[in-house]
């Protein structure tokens, strides 16, 4: 028995595929995106063994390095290689700044550079998404896919829980999944002080914030192994133990830089090689005083002109060569509608996607017979689609773009979770605080010693654990004047000009939603982020302001012009000027005062309309962009449909943050990964026939094969990274 066993073994190590293998022409499924939702959907349509599918991620795999896997470290991958270093438009509702919005770049995307903060929202917050159009996404829907994800683990100890209020309802939890999801091996007892103060004015207790009911103080588990102590990446929950599937290809340093369908045209600028480029296709300075994620300066890719920032070369060759495959593809098949559904008149099927390393490389053309699942994220995944000719009509035509499907609502409907640093250090010695890495230079040598000999110590935890989700109503006295302000607006009142009418409606039904939800002493309007040194950062959980994402060239390797339009609704200040007049109450608790805080920012004695003035020139993104490809039904702005569909097409899906119409009161990680499960499901559901062979082929040398391993300065002219230890204390940001 074990020498069958051990041949067996053999035999699955022996057609085992290595991490950018050579690739095939054709392959059943296509995932463009290797982060947490690429991954995900990836590794459960691999696990039947008669389908191929081929993952391309823009950025590299990650080789280990601290910053990513040390818990301590969160924070110090914003701004390297596994960041897109992406940076917003002026904010003119602000302080006329961009700010800049991170998001992973590599395999596991976010999950490489996040907080690892793990919460899915609340049971209302669900509801939402069925009340928008979506039947089958409800919180009871869902929670079968939040449980497949995890790997639960409870705290360590019976005095741990009762000391930080954490219960765990294993009802709600999973035990088998790849995420593992565990506490720190580390508490600060200043997470303990707060909740206390939270209650003394009030504010309940959610005891597993994972249960749907989260209006009140939570401590958050993590993305956490607890034997290693180290980040649970999407990478290491869902690839690296499937790495040897023989069919499951996975190739990184690859950036799609457009869709082909069926009979139709392409974007014969995409394909056209440019002579300028990021070899990583990331961005790259052209704004260097937008603020930084730590409070400085930061150089990071902003297009003020509105121009193409590349020239092109080679055109004349490039014309000829995709002229051809131009005609080719008309001659595929007649142009195909559906007459079931008038709303939606374009059916096109998708049948491979084109990419390349960078701007300067040959396109590759790859082919897909069943489907192409988009995981690009809430910037990317609605640029490929523009580029690809999907999207708003004017948009395409204006960047040279044939429009293969004109659909509004592309880009439009993005939000974020707003955030503003605030800072009330404390200074009772006898409570630890992260500071003391940088202020005891004895505390940051033993918490090495510590996680290096036993995982244990301050190092396995990162700044921020206990955190907050009260309701409006805990923090304003019982006032509706905020949620009665909001439901006295028109839905054009305070969105962008020229906005799509089936936008403007799709906008009007969540306005009413966040309405009642800002009313709702049952659910969360915002959250209070703690540092556990004092700064209690406040987010809006509710935003009301709408911005967009779009293109300003054909080009795929230029970056997506963000605007999040940040505090536009005037009712998103008023939130979170709420919130930091609920901050000063809360510093001066019995409870919390023992801290010895000092009232540092904003100003103490600051009149509304100074605090008023620090969130215009603080506030910037808590790293939870969603809404651009909106699950809502096609009359109401909607991209993408209950299945995942994009609207007009037969077999193209996006799976990503990009989906969800409103914001849930949570980090997203948990949230986007069951999401992804849920996706995969509908996928094979849908699929149960047999695959339809493309009816086109290009021919190409293929790539070289690539390594797995990070760039480094001789590969990208860049200096090296270094890898070093920071903690985000004190600054006018914070991770999560």
């Amino acid at each position: 028995m074990l020498a069958i066993a051990l041949g067996a073994l053999l035999l699955r190590l022996s057609q085992a595929l290595p991490l950018n293998s050579p690739l095939l022409h054709e392959y059943d499924y296509i995932v463009v995106g290797g982060g947490v939702a690429g991954l995900t959907v990836a590794s459960r349509l691999s696990q039947d063994p008669d389908v191929t599918v081929l993952l391309l991620e823009a950025g590299p795999a990650d080789n280990h390095e601290l910053f990513v896997e040390v818990p301590g470290m969160i924070g110090d991958g914003i701004g390297s290689i596994y960041d897109w270093n992406l940076s917003t438009v002026p904010q003119t509702a602000l302080d006329g700044a961009p700010r800049s919005v991170p998001q992973g770049f590599g395999l596991g995307g976010s999950s490489l550079i996040n907080g690892m903060l793990w919460n899915r929202g609340s049971i209302g917050d669900y509801d939402d998404f069925v009340s928008l159009g979506n039947p089958g996404w409800s919180w009871d829907d869902m929670m079968p896919y939040f449980q497949r994800s995890e790997n639960y683990h409870r705290v360590a100890s019976l005095e741990l829980a009762m000391n930080f209020s954490i219960e765990a309802n294993m009802s709600v939890h999973g035990t088998s999944g790849p995420v593992n999801v565990s506490f720190a091996h580390w508490f600060w007892g200043t997470s303990a002080v707060l909740f206390d103060a939270l209650n003394e004015l009030g504010v309940p207790t959610a005891y597993d914030p994972n249960m749907g009911q989260i209006a009140g103080a939570s401590f958050l588990p993590l993305s956490l192994d607890p034997v290693t102590a180290t980040r649970s990446t999407a990478r290491r929950a869902y690839y690296d133990p499937v790495a040897d599937r023989p069919n499951l290809w996975v190739s990184t340093g690859q950036h799609a830089t457009q869709i082909f369908f069926q009979g139709m045209d392409a974007n014969d600028n995409a394909t056209v090689m440019t002579s300028q480029d990021n070899p990583l296709g990331q961005g790259i300075s052209s704004a260097p005083d937008i603020p930084g994620i730590f409070g400085g300066t930061s150089t990071l890719d902003v297009s003020h002109s509105g121009q193409a920032p590349t020239t092109l070369i080679s055109r004349t060759l490039g014309s000829l060569l995709h002229w051809f495959r131009r005609a080719t593809r008309r001659g595929l098949s007649p142009r195909q509608t559906n007459e079931a559904e008038p709303m939606v008149p374009a059916r096109l099927r998708a049948v491979g996607v084109e990419y390349a390393a960078n701007s300067r490389r040959p396109r590759q053309t790859v082919n897909a017979t069943r489907e192409v699942i988009i995981a690009a994220g809430a910037f990317h995944s609605p640029q490929l689609l523009m580029l690809s000719g999907i999207g708003p009509a004017d948009v395409l035509q204006e960047n040279n773009i044939p429009v293969n499907m004109d659909l509004p609502g592309v880009g439009s409907n993005l939000h974020d979770h707003g955030q503003v640093w605030t800072w009330y250090p404390y200074n009772n010695s006898a409570f630890s605080t992260p500071l003391e890495f940088i202020n005891d230079s004895a505390f940051a040598e033993d918490a090495w010693t510590d996680y290096w000999a036993n995982r244990t110590g301050p190092l396995t935890s990162g700044a921020f654990d206990g955190v907050a989700f009260p309701a409006l109503a805990f923090i304003s006295n019982g006032s509706t004047v905020i949620p009665d302000t909001a439901l006295s607006q028109t839905a054009s009142q305070y969105l962008a000009n020229g906005t799509h009418s089936s936008v403007l409606l799709g906008y009007a039904r969540q306005l009413e939603l966040l309405t009642t939800a800002l009313a709702d002493p049952t659910r969360a309007s915002y959250e209070i982020v703690n540092s556990n040194t004092g700064a209690l950062t406040v987010a809006n959980m509710r935003p009301l302001s709408r911005g967009s994402v779009t293109i300003n060239s054909s080009l795929p390797f230029d970056s997506p012009v963000i605007d999040p339009r940040y505090s536009s609704n005037p009712i998103d200040a008023q939130v979170l000027l709420a919130a930091i007049r609920f901050n000063e109450r809360l510093i001066a608790t019995e409870s919390l005062s023992q801290l010895h805080p000092i009232h540092m920012y904003p100003p103490p004695h600051a009149t509304d309309a100074e605090v008023l003035q620090w969130i215009n020139t603080h506030m910037q993104t808590e790293y939870h962009p969603v809404g651009t490809c909106a699950m809502m039904p096609y009359q109401l702005g909607g991209v993408v449909s209950p299945e995942l569909l994009v609207y007009g097409t037969s077999n193209l899906r996006v799976v990503d943050s990009s989906i969800i119409p409103i914001l849930p009161a949570a980090h997203l990680q948990a949230v986007v990964y069951g999401i992804a499960e849920k996706a995969a499901d509908i996928i094979k559901a849908a699929n149960t026939r047999p695959p339809i062979p493309t009816s086109f082929s290009f021919s190409y040398d293929p790539l070289p094969a690539t390594s797995s391993a990070s760039p480094t300065a001789t590969e990208n002219g860049e200096a090296a990274v270094v890898t070093h230890f920071v903690t985000v204390v004190a600054t006018q940001t914070v991770y999560v």
